[in-house]
């Protein structure tokens, strides 16, 4: 199996042959993009017997721009357990196929959540998928992706595009 990849450092320590990717976390969303990290990451939890992490963000109202809408509490506690029920599913198949699979949902800036879940819970690699923002959307939003290179300084980032 051949890895398209560059990595920051090593996939594996030459002298021990122990994997340096542990734990992986992926940015998962349901979007053509966060499927495509979806399945990046579990060919390198696969290859490097690593725990995969399943996270998705859900945006505060003030974030609420372009296909992302959260208009009130209510609906995002609809919102919240649709997601829960859905990394659920994917975490069920994933597990069938013998990885080993946490998963959660949590709200906030995604770029902000996304590194502080990835160095609470120890992950090593980040996988997230590309978004093709439009000009005004990055520069409302920003990118997701572009935060969290950007401030990750405890796990290697890995964009696919």
């Amino acid at each position: 199996m051949t890895l398209p990849l560059t990595f920051i450092k090593s996939p594996c320590d030459i002298r021990s042959g122990v994997s340096l990717y542990k734990r992986i976390l992926v940015g998962y969303d349901g979007s053509e993009g966060g499927e495509k990290a979806l399945r990046k990451a579990v060919e390198l939890a696969k290859a490097f017997s690593s725990e995969l992490c399943l996270l998705t963000v859900i945006p505060p109202s003030s974030m609420a721009f372009g296909e992302i809408v959260v208009p009130d509490a209510v609906n995002l506690s609809l919102i919240i357990e649709s997601s829960r029920k859905k990394l659920a599913e994917v975490a069920s198949r994933l597990e069938g196929e013998g990885l080993k699979v946490r998963f959660d949902v949590l709200t906030g800036d995604p770029g902000d959540t996304i590194v502080g879940y990835a160095d609470v819970n120890g992950c090593d690699l980040i996988v997230l998928g590309r978004r093709r923002l439009s000009r005004l959307e990055r520069l409302v939003l920003g990118s997701v992706t572009h935060k969290v290179a950007g401030k990750s300084t405890k796990a290697d980032v890995l964009v696919v595009p």
